[in-house]
């Protein structure tokens, strides 16, 4: 089973300093061939990236399968966010996108955003964190 990696423990993985539990769980799905990404986050990384850092970027990601996105994703993200939102809670459409993609993929996502804690319990509750 693929694991979906999201913006935020990309980000841990490729930082020095980076939070060692987030590190090792991404270097362990990579080994395993089980590590995942999908357009929004690849969007997020490379839209944040310094110039330096787009080789290694783009090397990290070629060992990870992409889970590509379809036209139905953004409806139901915007469902969703709308469903959030009427409870008073708004989140950044790609947290929604993300989350959305990793149900439909049947993926568990591993992330360090709590965003997503709060997205399963409003409203996605099939959405598996790692």
């Amino acid at each position: 089973m693929m694991v979906l990696i999201d913006t935020s423990a990309w980000i841990e993985f490729f930082r020095a300093e980076g939070d060692w539990y987030i590190k090792s769980r991404v270097a362990e799905y990579l080994s395993l061939g089980r590590a995942a990404y999908t357009c929004p986050v690849s969007f997020e990384l490379f839209l944040g990236a310094r110039p330096s850092e787009l080789a290694d970027l783009r090397e990290g990601l070629g060992f990870a399968q992409r889970i590509r996105m379809n036209p139905g994703h953004w409806d139901v993200a915007a469902i969703q966010g709308s469903k959030l939102r009427s409870r008073g809670l708004t989140f950044p459409a790609t947290d929604l996108l993300i989350a959305t993609i990793a149900v439909e993929s049947q993926s568990p996502l591993l992330t360090s955003d709590q965003h997503f804690e709060q997205i399963r319990d409003g409203v996605l509750d099939s959405l598996k964190l790692v």
